[in-house]
């Protein structure tokens, strides 16, 4: 009995024989250097051509260890992250369509362990793409774009983006706090020019998060500010960058066009700074590259300081996208936004890990690094033909993590099976080969410490 395996993403496109129905897009790894943190990579792949769409997760080789295709051309699915939701682990992603201006009009679903819906939150179509924070009291905020052309203290014939935040709690879907950005933040803080052709979306909030005191932290990329927010009231406490930052900043901590901005547990505040604006009308760059940072805030000093700072070594540039996550180790992991690519560097700041889709039409809004564990409802799945020494078998289970080895099992029919070969987990499909003419086989998934996860259907061999 010997193991191959799995299929090596050279191609654009990824299948596999024991589930021809995932076509997930290819990863190409370019940098291995040191052992990364613990945890897979969960995305959001877009813009594909022949591939199909929806979150992924993926080991550190670019294998899928689960993917659920779920959009299309016209239906996107973005912003995958894990998070806490009644005390447990959740997966939680927007699905919507896309509005060319640079927002989305969609729904957040939040799935369990076993990738079961637990709920969904906008089924109008109301939730955008950029922010779904769930928070401890088990609700999620959301932001909402809208046109107006009522702008508080002047007459305008333009129409203007109003960003609206709202907190909703889950379950019920009742809206318990609703803000508006146009009675907080007045227009002349944006660095993004208004012209006659479409609607001036002057702040554009991409980021929403919670700081340790509870307060709602807010990133305004097209007002180069982080926000915070007093949560229920929604008046700003602070502004930290920007035209009117509340915190003296030397040059190298200003920032521009950013995403993914977090407030750390330490008070810090961590970001992707784009330094190049994605927009309509065209802005130059900022700084010749994009960077991943960490900002320290002195509240008595009203100071901010950059404690880390990390880019490519080839100065990679990104428009639009990104994220910056800080690890519990001190690595930090950093997706490259439209670019497609996304890095992990160690606490030194030295880059360990690249990798990119191997198409060059595919991104993904945010990558992170995730400390993921579930089991799915449906079993593995597996696929067999005959070969000149025997059976050959390619196994695969979508989206279970906790397989390490496979046994084959086979029998001249689907109640005598026993088990004819075993092979360790070789990526999102293995394949067992063993010697014989049965008639059907099944695999079975097994833990590190050899307990049986599940057992496939028989199949004929064909």
């Amino acid at each position: 009995m010997s193991a191959a395996a799995a299929p090596a993403a050279t191609q654009a496109v990824t299948r596999y024989l024991s589930r021809p129905d995932l076509v997930p897009p290819a990863i190409t790894v370019t940098a291995a250097t040191a052992p990364t943190s613990p945890g897979a990579i969960l995305l959001t792949p877009k813009n594909a051509v022949d591939e199909q769409m929806g979150p992924l997760l993926v080991d550190d080789a670019g294998s899928p260890i689960w993917f659920a295709p779920r959009g299309d051309k016209t239906r996107l699915v973005m912003n995958a992250q894990t998070q806490t939701y009644r005390g447990k682990p959740v997966l939680v992603w927007w699905e919507g369509s896309f509005v060319p201006l640079g927002w989305g009009q969609g729904t957040a679903t939040i799935v369990d362990q076993n990738y079961r819906t637990v709920a969904q939150v906008g089924l109008d179509r109301s939730v955008d793409l950029h922010a779904i924070r769930i928070t401890p009291q088990n609700t999620m905020i959301v932001v909402d774009y809208r046109t107006t052309t009522a702008v508080p203290g002047q007459v305008t014939l333009r129409p203007v983006v109003e960003n609206v935040l709202r907190e909703i709690d889950i379950a019920s879907g009742r809206v318990l706090m609703t803000w508006s950005s146009l009675d907080h933040i007045p227009v002349s803080e944006s660095y993004l020019r208004s012209n006659d052709i479409v609607a001036w979306d002057y702040l554009h909030i991409n980021a929403v998060d919670l700081d340790t005191a509870g307060n709602i932290v807010v990133s305004g990329r097209n007002t180069h500010t982080v926000y915070t927010l007093e949560r229920g009231t929604g008046r700003v406490l602070s502004r930290l960058g920007g035209k009117r930052s509340d915190y003296a900043m030397p040059a190298d901590a200003v920032f521009a066009w950013q995403h993914n901005v977090r407030a750390l547990p330490n008070g810090d505040i961590s970001m992707f700074d784009n330094e190049q604006g994605a927009t309509f009308p065209p802005t130059p760059p900022t700084r010749p590259a994009s960077r991943a940072i960490v900002l320290h805030l002195d509240n008595t000093a009203k100071t901010a300081t950059m404690t880390r700072s990390l880019s490519t070594p080839d100065g990679l540039g990104t428009g639009a996208q990104g994220s910056n996550q800080v690890l519990p180790d001190g690595h930090a992991f950093v997706s490259w936004g439209d670019r497609g690519r996304f890095s992990e560097f160690d606490a030194t700041g030295a880059m360990i890990y690249d990798a990119h889709f191997t198409a060059p039409t595919i991104d993904t809004y945010v990558a992170n690094r995730v400390d993921w564990h579930a089991t799915p409802t449906e079993p593995p799945a597996v696929f067999a033909r005959r070969s000149s020494d025997g059976i050959t078998a390619y196994a695969s289970w979508n989206g279970a993590t906790e397989v390490r080895r496979w046994q084959l099992l086979a029998g001249p029919d689907k109640a005598h099976l026993k088990v004819v070969g075993e092979a360790a987990r070789s990526g999102f499909e293995t394949v067992l080969t063993a010697p014989g003419d049965a008639g059907y086989v099944a695999v079975r998934a097994l833990s590190a410490t050899g307990a049986a996860l599940g057992t496939s259907p028989a199949v004929r061999v064909g």
